[in-house]
């Protein structure tokens, strides 16, 4: 009919379809493993130097600062809280999907265990959350791309025979 039998766009649509399930594949794999830092309510930083202390010390045993409680920092009632960094997945999209916006998910990703040492946790959620939101972005904006290519790919083939 055009010069393309199903057996040939069968093995185009595969060879194609290949780093698209491998980035979902790996995507959701690393979803649950990622580094997740574990702050209970009551650990005491300081904020000037990252030193656990006593969840009763008033003073840093390290430096000498001044500690501030975790619920000054606005987490709640919550017993525990869990930061994920989204490392992995901002240097699979970064690789696999769209380079511009894969740039700005790392960034914001090697921020977070920063701040958490530091104590600021406000910030580390702040970072945990432009992290991921960067990964998707660069995520949907790789696979549309993809799309939009293999739509072209398989009507310039259909076309061209």
């Amino acid at each position: 009919m055009f010069g393309i039998g199903m057996p040939e766009l069968i093995i185009i649509l595969i060879i194609l379809a290949i780093p698209v399930t491998i980035v979902i594949c790996v995507l959701l794999l690393t979803r649950r493993g990622s580094t997740k830092n574990i702050i209970k309510e009551h650990d005491m930083f300081c904020i000037k130097c990252g030193t656990k202390n006593d969840d009763n010390a008033f003073k840093c045993v390290q430096c000498g600062n001044v500690l501030q409680h975790l619920q000054q920092f606005g987490t709640g009632a919550s017993e525990e809280m869990e930061i994920s960094n989204y490392l992995a997945q901002a240097i699979l999209v970064t690789i696999f999907c769209c380079l511009p916006f894969g740039i700005p998910a790392i960034v914001f990703a090697a921020q977070v265990n920063g701040k958490l040492a530091a104590g600021d946790y406000a910030g580390a959620v702040e970072r945990s959350k432009k992290a991921k939101t960067w990964c998707w972005v660069s995520f949907w904006v790789g696979l549309g791309f993809f799309l939009i290519w293999l739509f072209g790919a398989i009507v310039g083939g259909l076309i061209g025979k």
